[in-house]
């Protein structure tokens, strides 16, 4: 259900949305992947395929037994509830930055401590604000747990914040590309390699 909303959204490209993001991961190879927020498990899959150590981590139960039942090492927890994450080379997380916007300094700060590396999809062109169908099931699908939704980055609030966010949490980013409504992210901490 939730895979077929999704492709509504992202007019039968949601696999595509994903693809982008494993050929970022692809590049640089890593070990172990930490998955935050991960919905669907199409990382994991190909994680599983490739050798690579998968770790998820969502509050949405649902997806979490899902997860487990097809073999993978998930667990349901609120991410701005833990003290630390586990270790992992690169971190992902894909369509879900905008649940933390209120919390983004410490969910960021969590993050860079479990990984050097950070890819983040977020989408910055929103269907949720439109006032008709597509908009009310974009608002439906943003609900994680905790209620639908409404804040939702554009491509300048995003930046701004990690441009603020940079110089605190000494970390550099680079927008690596665009995929329809979603702009992608890498962050690297500074220093690392």
């Amino acid at each position: 259900m939730y895979r077929m909303l999704m492709n509504i959204l992202y007019t039968s490209g949601y696999k595509k949305r994903f693809a982008k993001v494993i050929r970022i991961i692809d590049h640089h190879q890593p070990l172990s992947i930490l998955e935050l927020c991960f919905g669907d498990v199409l990382i994991a899959a190909h994680c599983k395929k490739n050798g690579i150590q998968w770790t998820g981590i969502d509050l949405n139960k649902n997806f979490v037994n899902h997860a487990k039942r097809k073999g993978f090492n998930a667990k349901s927890a609120d991410l701005t509830n833990l003290t630390a994450l586990p270790k992992a080379e690169i971190c992902v997380m894909v369509g879900s930055f905008y649940h933390f916007y209120n919390n983004a300094h410490n969910v960021l700060s969590k993050i860079l401590e479990a990984s050097n590396k950070i890819i983040i999809s977020e989408p910055v062109k929103n269907l949720s604000d439109q006032n008709n169908l597509l908009g009310r099931i974009a608002r439906i699908s943003a609900n994680a747990g905790k209620g639908n939704e409404q804040f939702r980055y554009n491509e300048i609030t995003l930046q701004k914040l990690l441009e603020e966010e940079s110089k605190t949490l000494h970390f550099s980013y680079k927008v690596i590309d665009f995929y329809k409504k979603d702009i992608i992210i890498t962050i690297k901490k500074n220093g690392s390699n």
